[in-house]
């Protein structure tokens, strides 16, 4: 369980113990303000959370009608951390996994307070290539989870094919890779698809594309001829990997916005951020 906003959450100093009946005799005939529907209790080192229901009215204060407890001191436990957006789904959850407690309560940003109770993430494996490091993929994916989808508790792993290694399976004397990335390394000549570099009859029977089918298409576009390739394509890799879902990936063959094949996303390779958050909405449920 976790606030949609911590505008919701009403926190309350108090000099008891706190107990499912202190708490509830607290707030017994009380009335609370329209957006709380929880408070969080703080007694000396103690924490507690109770979620409340309210009689409808069209107040801003109104009557508590009853008290739920969610979680006592024994299985509350407290962090104060600055740099902690207490909004994102995410980062409260993964930080409550690491107390081992049931529920944390969190002031965090901004002096702002909110709590996340345990419940179980959504889970996501993000494929792609590299370099550069980190993934293009794997730096939109986090910032959508901290703005987008800050609502959604997900954990991700990230799976990279390094093109470094794929390289290593090239046996001609040249590498040609489709553009350049920050972190390409080769023992052997490097060429670049993107710059159309020109070649006498004996360099092209020298090359071996490090691409996927469109790069290969251009290669034959440019120069007449097929070329020795590695495929480096996420989409295929995928299959051979054997990555169960939901899986995010990308492909030059989608030219905007996404698709999907089951629990998979594939998205452009040039991807954007609105696309990112639309893919994983359709595949995180």
């Amino acid at each position: 369980m976790f606030p949609s906003h911590c505008k919701e959450v009403s926190v309350k100093k108090v000099d008891f113990k706190l107990t499912t009946s202190s708490i509830k005799d607290f707030l017994k005939g009380k009335k609370a303000y329209i957006r709380t529907r929880y408070f969080v209790f703080h007694s000396e080192d103690e924490w507690a959370v109770a979620l409340i229901v309210k009689k409808p009215s069209n107040e801003v204060l109104q009557p508590i009608a009853s008290v739920h407890i969610l979680s006592l001191p024994d299985e509350t436990g407290f962090v104060e951390d600055q740099s902690m957006d207490v909004l994102s789904a995410s980062a409260m959850g993964a930080l409550r996994e690491s107390t081992g407690r049931k529920c944390v309560v969190v002031r965090g940003r901004a002096e702002h307070i909110s709590f996340f109770i345990e419940e179980p993430p959504y889970r996501l494996t993000i494929f792609d290539v590299v370099p550069p490091r980190p993934s293009k993929l794997i730096t939109l994916v986090h910032n959508a989870l901290e703005t987008d989808l800050q609502d959604k508790y997900v954990k991700f792993e990230a799976v990279n094919v390094d093109l470094n290694e794929l390289a290593k399976q090239v046996k001609t004397k040249i590498t040609m890779f489709p553009c350049r990335a920050s972190g390409l390394t080769s023992s052997k000549r490097m060429l670049f698809l993107d710059e159309t570099p020109e070649l006498t009859k004996d360099e092209l029977k020298e090359i071996t594309l490090v691409g996927c089918s469109l790069s290969a298409r251009i290669f034959k576009a440019v120069y007449g001829v097929e070329p020795r390739i590695v495929n480096m394509c996420p989409q295929d890799l995928l299959e051979d990997k054997g990555l169960k879902g939901p899986v995010i990936v990308k492909c030059c063959k989608i030219k905007e916005g996404f698709e999907t094949k089951g629990d998979v996303a594939i998205v452009p390779w040039g991807v954007r951020a609105p696309e990112i958050t639309a893919a994983l909405r359709s595949i995180l449920r």
